[in-house]
């Protein structure tokens, strides 16, 4: 339980800050309701975004067995799972600006620039959150490595 509370802390803390960063981008706005935006995006980012990235990979997948390739190249792998990722990060960002006021993206310039922006926040935040949980957990007093090997 301790593990998932700092996970979502970790979390709260770097869409927050994220989001704030977005905020400069033309066409992207952050209002009064900046803490909701962030629970939102928080919650769409751990819940929905894992279930759209594996849906689409499974769904190409699929496409790719039924075209007659069993197995696919290292580039075509990587380029499906960059396109689920990006459309992923646009699925948080529509869940978020629907259902907050906090935030807004008034352009097509803003859903794109937003759209990746984020995106490449999220490679940093899977670079550093193992070692900020791990980190965490020694400072809460429990193992280094929590449900880990």
């Amino acid at each position: 339980m301790k593990s998932l509370a700092v996970k979502i802390a970790i979390a709260l803390v770097f869409n927050a800050i994220t989001l704030w960063v977005a905020s400069v981008l033309p066409g992207v706005r952050l209002g009064s309701g900046f803490l909701w935006a962030v629970v939102v995006f928080t919650a769409a980012t751990l819940l929905v975004k894992p279930l759209v990235t594996g849906l689409l990979r499974r769904r190409w997948d699929q496409r790719q067995q039924a075209g007659g390739q069993e197995r696919r190249t290292w580039l075509m792998t990587k380029v499906s799972t960059l396109g689920a990722s990006l459309l992923a990060t646009l699925a948080v960002l529509i869940l978020t600006s629907l259902f907050s006021q906090g935030f807004a993206i008034t352009s097509l310039f803003g859903w794109i620039a937003a759209t990746i922006v984020i995106w490449l926040a999220s490679f940093i935040y899977d670079f550093v959150d193992d070692g900020l949980e791990a980190r965490a957990h020694q400072l809460l007093g429990g193992s280094a490595n929590p449900g880990k090997p």
